[in-house]
């Protein structure tokens, strides 16, 4: 009697924080969806970060801008070429959230490489992630 009196509270306990662990842990692409988003991005460049934007969406979002300069070019679809300078629509969420990977806020002087399709077809040098918070990857 006494180890179902004890059994009882213990159990909903674990139940509870197992709910409460599922509830809160942001939801990540399945095995694999990252490296095929960076396949198929339009352009594969090697950038330096020369700006940086950013504005409060609601309490939760940041909306970032990032300016940069193309440093070398793997891939492009739109005839990107060393020199060049591109914007890149990004964000930050300031709070959890369920989602894919939050994408970094990258600091003026950053250099690496970047997955990204072209943003909208009228706007000319501005790109969106490919890959969501994976769309950049430190120089080697």
């Amino acid at each position: 009697m006494r180890i179902r009196t004890l059994f009882i509270p213990l159990l909903l306990v674990v139940v509870f924080s197992i709910v409460v662990f599922v509830a809160t842990a942001p939801a990540a692409l399945p095995p694999g969806s990252y490296d095929k988003l960076k396949a198929e991005a339009q352009e594969k460049l090697t950038i330096k970060i020369t700006g940086v934007e950013t504005k409060e969406q609601g309490d939760r979002r940041l909306e970032v801008l990032f300016t940069a300069e193309v440093l070398a070019v793997e891939r492009s679809e739109t005839c990107l070429k060393p020199g060049d300078t591109i914007q890149i629509q990004s964000y930050r969420w300031t709070k959890s959230y369920a989602g894919p990977k939050n994408p970094p806020l990258l600091p003026i002087g950053w250099t690496g490489i970047a997955y990204l399709n072209k943003a909208a077809e009228n706007a000319d040098n501005v790109y969106a992630l490919a890959a969501y918070g994976a769309s950049f990857e430190e120089s080697q």
